[in-house]
C-alpha cells in the first residue's frame, strides 16, 4: 500500500497545536517511521509531553473517526498504554489533509528489537496482550466503522461466509488464477464446519504485529510492552480469527515468533483449533493478496502469498 507523505512546515505544526491548545508551544517535530500514514511526533516547550500528529489520506473516509471511536472504546481495557485521541480535524483549514492529533506513548517498535535476545519474551507478552483484548465483548460480528459495526452478523458462521465470499470474489476480479480460486473454495467449504464454533464475538485489533506494539527497557534492563498503536483495521470476531492474523503477520517479519506468541496467548478454547486458525490463515493470505495487488505492489509479495496459497489450497 502506497505510503501517504506530507512535508510539514514549522508554522503548520504551530497552527495545529495552539488550534488545540493556545498555550502550547511547539518547539520541534520529526516524521516517526513505518505505516501507511504520515506520523509525526510534537515537542513542546515546559512539561506537557510530546503530541502524536497522524495525517490521513481522503480515503476510507471515515478512517480517521473510527480510530478515535475504537480508542474510545478500549480505554485501559486493553491494560496496556494506548493513546488518547485529542482531536480529529477534518477541515483540511491548515494542511490539505485530515489529521488526528493524539498523545504520545514512549518506547520503540517491537520490530526494531527483532533479533535482540529479549525478543521471545516480548513475543510472550504480545501473546498476552492478544488475549486481554480477546477478552473484550463485542455486541456482534462485522468490520468496525467510524458509527460502529458494519452489516453486524449474529453468528460467526454467517460473518465469515459472508467474509470468504467477497474475499474470493476480490481475488478473482484482481486475476487470482480461477482454478486455484476454484480449489480454495473447496477448502473454505471443508472449514466452514469448524468455524462454526465460536464462544462469541470479541474485540479484534487484526493488525497485532511488530509495527504497532511499543516496547522499551525497564530499570532492570528487561524489555516491557509500553504500548498499542493503529486500530485502523480493528473488527468484531472470532478471538482465533485475530490470533490467526497476529501469527501470520508476526511469523512473516520473524519466523521466531510464533512459538512464543501462542505460549504468552495460552490455551485455545477450540475443538479443532489447528484446523480453525488455518481456515483463517487462508482467509488472511488471500485478503493480503488482494491488497498488496490492488495497490500495485511489484515486490515478491503477491508471488509468495500465492504459492502460499497454491499449497494450502492441495
Amino acid at each position: 500500500m502506497p505510503r501517504l507523505t506530507v512535508d510539514l512546515d514549522p508554522e503548520q505544526v504551530r497552527a495545529i497545536v495552539r488550534d488545540l491548545d493556545g498555550a502550547l508551544d511547539p518547539v520541534g517535530y520529526v516524521r516517526l517511521h513505518g505505516g501507511v500514514n504520515d506520523v509525526y511526533r510534537i515537542d513542546l516547550a515546559g512539561a506537557a509531553g510530546p503530541l502524536v500528529l497522524k495525517i490521513y489520506a481522503d480515503e476510507p473516509e471515515w478512517i480517521v473517526a473510527k480510530e478515535a471511536l475504537v480508542a474510545g472504546w478500549l480505554g485501559a481495557r486493553a491494560g496496556l498504554p494506548i493513546p488518547r485521541w485529542l482531536r480529529v480535524d477534518e477541515r483540511r483549514m491548515h494542511i490539505p489533509f485530515r489529521f488526528a492529533l493524539t498523545t504520545w506513548l514512549p518506547g520503540v517498535t517491537v520490530r526494531s528489537l527483532i533479533g535482540t535476545p529479549d525478543i521471545d519474551d516480548v513475543y510472550r507478552q504480545m501473546g498476552a496482550l492478544l488475549r486481554r483484548l480477546h477478552a473484550i465483548p463485542m455486541s456482534a460480528y462485522g468490520y468496525i466503522v467510524a458509527d460502529g459495526i458494519r452489516r453486524p452478523q449474529p453468528t460467526n458462521d454467517q460473518y465469515m461466509r459472508a467474509a470468504f465470499e467477497q474475499a474470493l470474489r476480490q481475488f478473482r476480479e484482481q486475476g487470482g488464477e480461477e482454478t486455484l480460486a476454484q480449489r480454495l473454495e473447496e477448502q473454505v467449504r471443508s472449514s466452514l464446519p469448524t468455524l462454526e464454533h465460536s464462544a462469541g464475538p470479541v474485540f479484534c485489533h487484526d493488525d497485532l504485529q511488530q509495527g504497532n506494539v511499543l516496547a522499551e527497557h525497564d530499570r532492570n534492563g528487561s524489555v516491557q510492552l509500553t504500548g498499542l498503536i493503529d486500530f485502523g483495521n480493528a473488527r468484531a470476531g472470532d478471538a482465533l480469527f485475530d490470533l490467526a492474523k497476529a501469527l501470520f503477520c508476526c511469523g512473516h517479519e520473524d519466523p521466531r515468533s510464533p512459538g512464543p506468541l501462542l505460549a504468552g496467548y495460552g490455551a485455545i478454547d477450540h475443538p479443532e483449533p489447528e484446523t480453525a486458525l488455518r481456515a483463517y490463515t487462508l482467509f488472511h493470505r488471500v485478503v493480503m493478496w488482494c491488497s498488496l495487488t490492488r495497490h500495485g505492489d511489484t515486490s515478491d509479495g503477491p508471488a509468495g502469498l500465492l504459492r502460499d496459497l497454491d499449497e494450502m489450497s492441495r
